[in-house]
C-alpha cells in the first residue's frame, strides 16, 4: 500500500511540474514565458524561454535543482506585471 501512495505521489508531482507557460499582455503586445522540460519523467532538466516579437530566448535553465525553473518564469512574469504587463498562467501542458 505504501508502494503505490508513493508511486501515485510521483505521479501527480510529474504532471504539476510537466510545463508551465505564461502569457503577458500590454495593448497590442504580448510576451511568452515557458518552463520546458527536455527529459521524460524528469522535473529538473528545464529551461525558461522568452518569446517576444516572435523571437525566443533561454533565459535559465536547470539540470538538477527541482522548481528552480517554476521560479525563475514566475518572478520573471512578475517583473513584467511591475512594468505594467498583463499576465496570465495557461494550463499546464503534459509533455512526452
Amino acid at each position: 500500500m505504501k508502494h503505490i501512495l508513493l508511486l501515485v505521489l510521483a505521479v501527480i508531482s510529474f504532471q504539476t511540474y510537466a510545463q508551465s507557460k505564461y502569457v503577458c499582455t500590454k495593448g497590442h503586445a504580448e510576451r511568452d514565458v515557458e518552463v520546458i522540460y527536455h527529459a521524460p519523467n524528469s522535473n529538473t532538466l528545464c529551461e525558461v524561454k522568452y518569446t517576444k516579437n516572435h523571437h525566443s530566448e533561454i533565459l535559465w535553465s536547470a539540470q538538477h535543482k527541482v522548481g528552480y525553473c517554476e521560479t525563475k518564469a514566475q518572478q520573471f512574469t512578475q517583473k513584467l506585471a511591475g512594468f505594467g504587463w498583463s499576465c496570465y498562467a495557461v494550463n499546464d501542458q503534459v509533455t512526452g
